[in-house]
């Protein structure tokens, strides 16, 4: 998000204004999962099937996170930060599957399995659906995480000339959910 939204003292914010409309995309046509504690979510997973952005009137009707983030950063950065991520299209596996836009655990609730619970939740519910569920992350410090459960990275490319490292990736196989998480 630092290189996207380079101003820290308004970035949460900007955050907010740009991925909010994603998330309610998701809501209207993907998959989105919520981990609660004492009934506050601190965990959510954001999965977009295949054809997600053709399907659902209500999603035509939301504000385009394109077209928020033009808002927040202008048109010029909106479309270098857009071909940058859009660039990153070769690295999709062969039959694309559900894409894992978002996993968040809230930080003061991280390192509990919450992340993992999630992800294994959402593979279970994607089983023997088509394509090759996958994901893109630009936090080094993720890879090893989603390695554990079965992904493997499918390349690498950096954002642009100036931006950071994205990974992306694919899960087992097609319609595969990863291995159980190992016994405590």
């Amino acid at each position: 998000m630092r290189w996207v939204l380079p101003q820290a003292p308004t970035r949460a914010d900007a955050c907010a204004a740009w991925l909010g409309p994603s998330l309610e995309r998701y809501l209207a046509a993907g998959r989105v999962d919520v981990l609660l504690v004492d009934e506050q979510v601190v965990a959510v997973a954001a999965w977009r099937p295949p054809g997600a952005e053709a399907a659902g009137a209500v999603a035509a009707t939301l504000p385009s996170p394109a077209g928020a983030l033009r808002a927040l950063v202008g048109a010029a950065r909106a479309t270098h930060v857009l071909a940058a991520l859009g660039g990153t299209a070769q690295l999709a596996p062969a039959e694309p599957g559900a894409y894992l836009n978002y996993l968040a655990v809230h930080p003061e609730h991280q390192s509990r399995g919450l992340g993992s619970r999630l992800l294994r939740h959402g593979l279970d519910a994607l089983r023997g659906e088509p394509g090759t569920p996958w994901l893109a992350t630009t936090d080094p410090r993720n890879v090893p995480f989603y390695e554990r459960h079965g992904f493997s990275p499918a390349g690498t490319r950096t954002l642009g000339d100036d931006g950071p490292v994205l990974t992306v990736l694919h899960a087992p196989g097609p319609g595969c959910a990863p291995p159980p998480a190992p016994s405590a």
